[in-house]
C-alpha cells in the first residue's frame, strides 16, 4: 500500500483553534494558508507585529482550499492560497488583494546534487530506477493529486504529467501530504528529489540544498532578472468587507520594510 505522510495537525487543536476562533480579540489577525507560505507569514507577522499593536496569530496549515474556506466563514482574517479564487469563491465576498511569487525549485538530501536539463525532468519522472550522476539512487517524493504544486509540475515541465501518474504505479515511492511532511520527508531520505520554493526553504532552512536548471542557480538575483524561469505564485486574500486592520497589513507588505523581508526570504511582490 502507498505511504501517505499524515497531516500534522492533531483533531484536538484543530477544533481548540475553531473554537478560540470566534473568540479572538479586535487586536488580533487570523492568518493562515498553504503550508509553504506558513514560514513566510512569521516572518512577516513578527515585523508587522513589532512595528504596530496588532498581533498575527498564525493558524497551522489549512492548504489552499481550508484557508479560503476558513476565510469565507468569518475564522479568518487574511489567507495565502497557492491558487487564485474561483469565480464561486470570488462571490462569498471574497478578494485577491496582492500577488507574490518565488521561484519553483528542486532540492535534495544529496551533499553534490548535479543539475538537470528541464526537458529531461519528466524522462527523470518516469524511470523505473533514476540516478544522481555520481551513480547513487535517486529517490522521488510525490504529492497528492489534489495538491497545487502537483498541477504546477504538469504546467512548467513538459511531459511532467504523465510522469506522474506512471511514477504514481510504484508502490515504493512516498506521497507526502504537507507542504512541511515533503520537506521533512526528503530530509530524512538519502538521495531525496522534491519540488517545493525558494520561500519554503528559505524560512523553513531544512537541510536540504536546490537543483540548478539549466544550468542556473534558483537565487533571488536569477529568479528576479528571468534567467531562472519558474515560477510559483502566492495569492493573498481577503474579505471584501474586511477590518481597516487587515488592510494594514496587505499595505505593509508593499511597503519598503515589507518587500525588503519579502525578499530576505526568496519572495517578491508580483507586477509591482
Amino acid at each position: 500500500m502507498r505511504r501517505v505522510l499524515p497531516v500534522r495537525i492533531l483533531a484536538i487543536g484543530f477544533l481548540g483553534w475553531l473554537l478560540a476562533a470566534a473568540g479572538a480579540d479586535a487586536q488580533t489577525l487570523r492568518v493562515g494558508g498553504t503550508g509553504s507560505a506558513l514560514g513566510l507569514l512569521q516572518r512577516l507577522g513578527g515585523e508587522f507585529s513589532a512595528a504596530s499593536e496588532l498581533r498575527i496569530d498564525i493558524v497551522p496549515s489549512l492548504g489552499s482550499g481550508g484557508a479560503i474556506r476558513a476565510l469565507g466563514d468569518g475564522k479568518l482574517e487574511l489567507a495565502v492560497s497557492a491558487r487564485p479564487l474561483t469565480s464561486e469563491e470570488a462571490a462569498r465576498g471574497l478578494d485577491q488583494v496582492l500577488v507574490l511569487k518565488t521561484a519553483f525549485v528542486f532540492a535534495t538530501s544529496h551533499r553534490n546534487p548535479n543539475g538537470f536539463k528541464s526537458d529531461d525532468l519528466a524522462k527523470i519522472f518516469a524511470d523505473d530506477q533514476p540516478t544522481w550522476a555520481d551513480g547513487s539512487p535517486m529517490r522521488l517524493i510525490l504529492r497528492p493529486r489534489s495538491e497545487t504544486d502537483t498541477a504546477l509540475l504538469g504546467e512548467l515541465f513538459p511531459g511532467m504529467a504523465g510522469a506522474i501518474e506512471t511514477l504514481r504505479r510504484r508502490p515504493e515511492v512516498p506521497t507526502a501530504a504537507t507542504d512541511q511532511d515533503n520537506v521533512v520527508l526528503a530530509e530524512r531520505m538519502p538521495g531525496s528529489l522534491i519540488g517545493t520554493s525558494a520561500t519554503q526553504l528559505a524560512t523553513e532552512r531544512p537541510g536540504l540544498r536546490w537543483i540548478e536548471l539549466d544550468g542556473v542557480a534558483p537565487v533571488l538575483a536569477n529568479f528576479e532578472s528571468g534567467a531562472y524561469r519558474f515560477t510559483k505564485r502566492l495569492y493573498v486574500l481577503t474579505r471584501s468587507n474586511g477590518a481597516p486592520d487587515v488592510q494594514r497589513f496587505v499595505d505593509f507588505l508593499r511597503s519598503p520594510q515589507g518587500v525588503k523581508a519579502l525578499r530576505a526570504v526568496e519572495t517578491l511582490v508580483d507586477g509591482e
